[in-house]
Parts: C-alpha cells; structure tokens; sequence
C-alpha cells in the first residue's frame, strides 16, 4: 500500500501538453502564437486542466522542434515577444491555471552564440569548454545513439574548431560541458529568469545524459544527480514553491532515483506507459500490476507524472526500458503501428495507433485519472484526433489543434499552404468532424466524457490524495484497485480485454457495506468476499464503498 499526502500544489493535478506553434494562430500568419493561446485559456479551464506544460519557446532554428535553442532568455519572434508571454501568463494565473516550460538543459543548437565562439576559440580555451570535445571519435563509445534514424555517430568532426564535439541527439544540438562550473551558473540564471516572469515549474528535458565518463552509457551520472541537486537547492531559495518534473526514458528503478527531498518533484513513468500499451494489444494485465507494485515501492509518495502519448514517438527502447519480447508484443498487438518505428518507438498519435476505437482509449485515460500520480494529456488526444503520416521526423504527431469545422480547423485563417504543418483530413479524423466545437455539442464525444473524467476526479479527492492498494481478481484481463483515504473509498476496476469479461473481486477486507457506482449513480449489491462484475469489452468502473446514506 502506497501513503498518501498532499504537500504540494502539483499534488493531484491534471497536465495538458501543448505545441504553441501548433495550437491557435492569433495574428492569422499560419503559426500558433502567445495570442492565440491566451485566447483558448478558458477552453482549458472549462476542460478542468490544473497545469499547461509549454514545448520550448525560445529563439530556435527549429531543426529539432525548438529543442536546439539559441537564446535561453527570449521568446521565438514567431509565438511572440516577452510581452505578449507576460500576457498569457497573466491570464492562465487569473484562471487558476499553472504554466510549466520545457528547459532544455543538455544541450544547445550549434547557432548559439556559446557554440560559435567556441568552435573558434583556441583548444583548451574557456569559451572551447563550454561544450564537450574531444580529438577521438570513439570517446565515450558504450553512450547509445539517440536518433539512430538520422545520426550514426554521437562525434561531429567541426572544421573550425579541428576537434570533435560530443552531441547525444542531433548534430545540431551539441551538448553542453557540466564539468565546466561556468555551464552550471548560466543555466541556474535561465531559470531564475523564467521564475522571474512567473513560470511555476519545468519540464527538465534529457535529464540523464549531462555528464559523461567513460565506460558507461553517460546516463544518470552521480555527478548528474549532484547538478540536479543544486537545481533544487535554487530554487528552493526563490521561496515559490517551483515544479521540477523530470524526463528521463529509463525504468522505473532507474528514474525514481532523479525523486527525492533535495532533487526533483516527480518524473514521467513511461515505463508503465510502455506496459499499459501492451496490456492494451494482448489484453493481459500482469506486467502492469507489476510495474505499479515498483512504481509505488520505490518511492515513499506518489510522484509519478503519467502520459499515454506526447510529441515524441512512443518510446519502448532497446530492452533497456521494457523487454523486448513486451515489445514485440505491442508491435503485433497494435497493427496501426506496424511500418511507423522511428528511433526507438512508434511514431503516430493515440487515437489513430488504437484504430480509431474509442473504447480503448477511454480505457486507457480512466486508469491514468485513477491511479495516484500526475495524468498528462497530449493536446488533441482528448477529442481523438488523428496524425499525418509522412511528414518530416515526428512532425506527424504535432499538427494544429482542431477548433472548429471551419477552415484549417479554426487553427488558423491564413491559406493552407502558410500553415506551420498541415490540419488532418484523413478519413475518420477529418477536423470537419473532429473538432472542439462540435464534439462539445454532443453528450456522448470523447471530449465531454473527458470533461466528466477530469470533474469526477476533482470531486473525489482520494484519487488525489488516497492510498493505493492492488487487488487480486480471477481474470488475467482485470486490473483492479482501490483508493482510499479518511473520508472516502474507490474501487476502481478495468478490463483490458477486447471482448466481454465476468470475474470475481475479493472484497473480504470491506465487509457488507454499500456499494454504488460513482459516474451515474447507480447502486450495486453490497459488497462480499468474492465480489461478482461484468465489464463490457474495454470497460472500467469506479465505485464508491462504504458510502452513508444521508
């Protein structure tokens, strides 16, 4: 059983991910922007989010997204200025709505200033160390290639500099040397900055990889834990109370060492992402009750950050993440993934990897807005949009947002061929029909059960806040589940079968008490030792035990 207590305002949260350039264009240029954003804030605060987690905004050329930034302290001309930045935070405040950024902290684009002067300056000069060389290429050998898919080597021979530069990701994006105490102050900086123009947290991007040494895959360093810990001790002086969210693509026993008193908040659990898919294309639930027993055994409270899908691809790794027999489980399980492997994962969105069937979907949101942790949804995936397949790197995954049936989904008013990336018109996701405007005005959309979902969470705080204790069934299909706290009890039960499903509950711990079902109200028999249920295919309950009658 995993205690409970809620000491932070994160505590309990629902996340929404979103791509400024992809979401609402307020200037009518074709790219999403501040203004655009600030506009849909009330969308968000009608969806019930608790927290906006921003993809990179700074000055970037934009070969990886916005993830190669040349400047940390400004906002990319085409999302705005700081102005306009100051205005949408003000907004999300006046909401109610926290705003958290993607820190970049790794690595910077070779157009950075602290790059160009470095690949001029002497060898063995300040400027050079601000980032990592070296005069061999096999430096540092057993460090897996990230973007296997478009680099072959992590070494990029500069014929300025006539030395190698280390990157992890792209060539682009040369990583910066943290053995170079004038590193760490800078990036300390940068984020006393965005503290200073209101920023409640940060999503700490590529955590694992800041130090290297050789002989190791130059993943989470004890000198990597010891800069993250001064991170915290920073901005733990700034007295406002600061998310830090890790992202780090490990196992659960490997990330849940970047959680701690002095180190990070919370770290996103995509290794029971990874077994929730699979539990999804072979409809047995054993691997993820064992990857939510470690979640909840390795650390004291629940941290977990929880999303199903975001701007990458689904990441499943090399067998250091999940084996591989799981695997190849998920690629023959989930066909609609088959031929779409990037790096290291399945490159298309949530609604069109699940067929489009909007049974396992719900599915899958309903145990996220069960179990204790933070749930995080990628923006689109709660009225099923599609993705483009096609389109360069993961850019199938990060098209505009669809608002409306109207032109270019009400994203944009500017002709289609200036939008950032095309609106989906693929059949079954066409944003004619999968839009905002349209689903909210149907009872039974996706989008308005995920209006209810996130409602119903808020109204029963022991899904925030309550103990989580696994319960055995007689069904290889079933996760089941309570959670409790002093003044309430949830039973929580899921059936990742694609058909039908009778199975029994060992409820001997309650006793005879009433039972009634919480989004509908509907009473069910008290419960017994061996508690009988029916769930249709994909289906999942919640209710409420031990309830009394006023």
């Amino acid at each position: 059983m995993n205690k409970m207590q809620n000491k932070n305002w994160w505590d309990g949260s629902v996340i929404y991910q979103l791509i400024p350039r992809s979401f609402s264009d307020g200037n009518g240029d074709g790219i999403g922007d501040f203004k655009g954003l600030t506009n849909k804030i009330s969308y968000l605060k009608w969806l019930g989010i608790d927290i906006i987690w921003l993809n990179p905004i700074y000055p970037s050329p934009l070969t990886d997204g916005g993830y190669d930034i040349t400047d940390f302290k400004n906002i990319h001309p085409d999302l705005g200025d700081l102005s306009s930045f100051h205005r949408f935070i003000t907004v999300a405040h006046e909401h109610k709505i926290k705003v958290i950024l993607d820190l970049v902290i790794n690595h910077t684009s070779y157009l950075h200033p602290w790059f160009q002067r470095a690949r001029w300056a002497p060898k063995g000069s300040p400027e050079r160390e601000v980032y990592v060389w070296s005069d061999d290429p096999n430096k540092y050998k057993d460090a897996p290639i990230l973007f296997k898919k478009f680099e072959s080597s992590n070494w990029e021979w500069d014929e300025e500099a006539k030395q190698y530069y280390f990157h992890r990701y792209l060539r682009q994006q040369p990583d910066l040397n943290y053995e170079n105490p004038w590193v760490q102050k800078q990036i300390l900086e940068v984020i006393s900055f965005w503290i200073g123009k209101g920023v409640d947290g940060f999503r700490l991007d590529a955590v694992p990889f800041l130090f290297e040494k050789e002989n190791s895959r130059c993943e989470g360093l004890p000198e990597t834990h010891g800069f993250l810990k001064k991170i915290r001790k920073h901005i733990d002086k700034e007295e406002k109370n600061i998310f830090l969210l890790a992202e780090a693509i490990q196992s659960v026993k490997d990330t849940r060492q970047y959680i701690a008193t002095d180190e990070l908040h919370s770290a996103f659990n995509f290794e029971l992402t990874a077994y929730l898919f699979a539990a999804i294309a072979n409809g047995k639930v054993n691997n993820v009750k064992n990857c939510l027993n470690d979640s909840q055994k390795a650390i004291s409270e629940s941290s977990w950050t929880m999303p199903l899908r975001n701007h990458d691809e689904l990441w499943l790794g090399d067998g250091n993440l999940i084996p591989q027999h799981v695997i190849q489980t998920i690629c023959t399980g989930l066909p609609q993934g088959m031929g779409h492997w990037l790096n290291w994962g399945i490159n298309r969105r949530l609604a069109p990897l699940l067929n489009g069937d909007a049974r396992p979907n719900k599915l899958l949101h309903a145990v996220l807005y069960s179990l204790p942790g933070i749930p995080c949804i990628y923006y689109g995936d709660e009225i099923g949009m599609g993705d483009w397949v096609g389109l360069r790197d993961r850019d199938a995954n990060r098209t505009p947002m669809a608002w409306t049936p109207e032109r270019n989904g009400g994203f944009s008013s500017a002709p289609e061929p200036l939008l950032v990336l095309p609106s989906i018109t693929s059949p079954g996701y066409n944003y004619r029909v999968i839009n905002v405007e349209v689903q909210k005005t149907l009872p039974g959309s996706l989008l308005n059960w995920h209006k209810r979902m996130i409602l119903c969470r808020k109204h029963l705080p022991a899904l925030s806040n309550g103990d989580f204790h696994l319960l055995e069934t007689n069904h290889p299909s079933i996760l089941a589940f309570t959670r409790s706290n002093k003044t309430m009890n949830i039973l929580i039960a899921a059936n990742f079968s694609r058909t039908g499903t009778s199975f029994y509950i060992d409820l001997s711990n309650w006793g005879n008490i009433r039972t009634r079902e919480v989004i509908w109200g509907s009473e069910f028999p008290h419960t017994s030792k061996n508690w009988f249920c029916y769930l249709p295919p994909y289906g999942f309950n919640w209710w409420l035990l031990g309830e009394v009658d006023k």
